[in-house]
Parts: C-alpha cells; sequence; structure tokens
C-alpha cells in the first residue's frame, strides 16, 4: 500500500475513532479492506463484506415508488425538499453482531460501532428509521427516501406550517440537514432524479445520459 493510501487510512480511522464509529478489537477472523477512487480523483475507504453480505438474511422491505409520490403531491402547490447529512450514522450495530464487521489494517484490528454502509440491508435500516422519525406526517404532507425528505402542501400558510414540524421533529433527534441541498417553498423540485412539478413530472435531463451509435 503506497503511503498516500495509508495516509487516508490513518485519517479515516483516528476520525470515526474520535466518533466512536469503530474501536479496537482482537479476533482471529477479519474481512479486508480496499479503496475506491472517486469522480475528484480522491479515495473513499471501503470495506471487503461479500462474504458477511452472504450470510445474512435479505429484508424484504420494499423502498416506495415514485409513483406513490406523484399520487400523494396531486392537488399541492408548494413542495419543500430537505436532504439529512450522515443519517446513515444514527444506528448502532447490535452488541452481538459488531464482531461480525471485524476488519483488518496495517495498523490493527478494528469493528464497527454503528452500522456500515457497504453492508446489506442498511439501506432500509435507514428507511425503517425514518419512517419511524416521521410516523405521524408519513403520506400526509411528507415523504421519505432515505436521507431525502419532500413536504407537500396546498396553500403557503398550510405549507410553512408543515415545514416547521418536520423540522421540529428533526431537531428533536439531532437530524441536521444539509443547507445546500435543501429546497425550500417551490413549485418545482429535483427528487429521485426527476423534476417534480405541481402539475406534472419531467425527467432531469442532467441525470440523462446521451447514447451514442
Amino acid at each position: 500500500m503506497s503511503d498516500y493510501k495509508l495516509q487516508k487510512m490513518k485519517n479515516y480511522l483516528i476520525e470515526h475513532l474520535n466518533k466512536s464509529f469503530i474501536f479496537f478489537s482482537l479476533i482471529s477472523y477479519a474481512s479486508l479492506i480496499l479503496f475506491i477512487e472517486k469522480k475528484d480523483d480522491s479515495l473513499r475507504f471501503c470495506l471487503d463484506y461479500k462474504k458477511l453480505n452472504a450470510l445474512i438474511k435479505q429484508d424484504c422491505y420494499s423502498l416506495f415508488l415514485i409513483n406513490e409520490t406523484l399520487a400523494c403531491i396531486q392537488d399541492s402547490k408548494y413542495l419543500t425538499r430537505l436532504n439529512i447529512i450522515v443519517i446513515f450514522n444514527k444506528l448502532h450495530m447490535h452488541s452481538r453482531s459488531e464482531d461480525l464487521t471485524i476488519f483488518i489494517i496495517f495498523f490493527d484490528f478494528y469493528k464497527y460501532h454503528v452500522i456500515f454502509f457497504r453492508l446489506i440491508n442498511n439501506s432500509t435500516f435507514y428507511q425503517h428509521y425514518m419512517n419511524d422519525v416521521l410516523f405521524d406526517y408519513l403520506h400526509q404532507f411528507c415523504q421519505i427516501y432515505l436521507d431525502d425528505i419532500i413536504i407537500y402542501s396546498k396553500t403557503l400558510k398550510k405549507h410553512k406550517k408543515h415545514v416547521q414540524l418536520v423540522l421540529h421533529r428533526l431537531q428533536e433527534i439531532d437530524l441536521q440537514m444539509n443547507i445546500n441541498k435543501c429546497k425550500f417553498h417551490l413549485q418545482e423540485i429535483s427528487f429521485l432524479e426527476l423534476l417534480l412539478f405541481i402539475e406534472e413530472l419531467k425527467m432531469n435531463l442532467r441525470k440523462v445520459q446521451a447514447v451514442v451509435e
């Protein structure tokens, strides 16, 4: 492993140890690590959990379809989209399952205290969590897809009230938003790779790749 990757790995360990996302461990088995190069040429720290994922029973819960969202926002005049930061680190591993996440690197053995993004079922776990958080408002004036929340209302007065209710609930459980990805009180919004309008649905052309013959 190059010095650059070793330093990236050490930085990752320091950051996640300080956050108590991972901690030291000693055991006779472990998963290996790898780095994936991102579009900006930086490196993403990943774990090879293929063998572990093969043993985990898959959650059959299915994430909602875009048709369900469109049905809910019919007759709405105002839309707001919220994006949650680090929601994936809010869910802790069960104490009896932590040893299964152990990985080995140059420095030592470590294991996760929070659910790691590369584990199977992580998306459905996060969706269950967010559904519970906003259960009182779900399908009334908001829809959730993982870390994205869309709020819809027929009048501006109601919409402001709905947004306040959702923000207050998120604040109660200490979920923070990425303000750069949030859009408030609009009649056109991007959601699930689509453009939602108060009267119609359109493809987001920036998300469509041209086919070259």
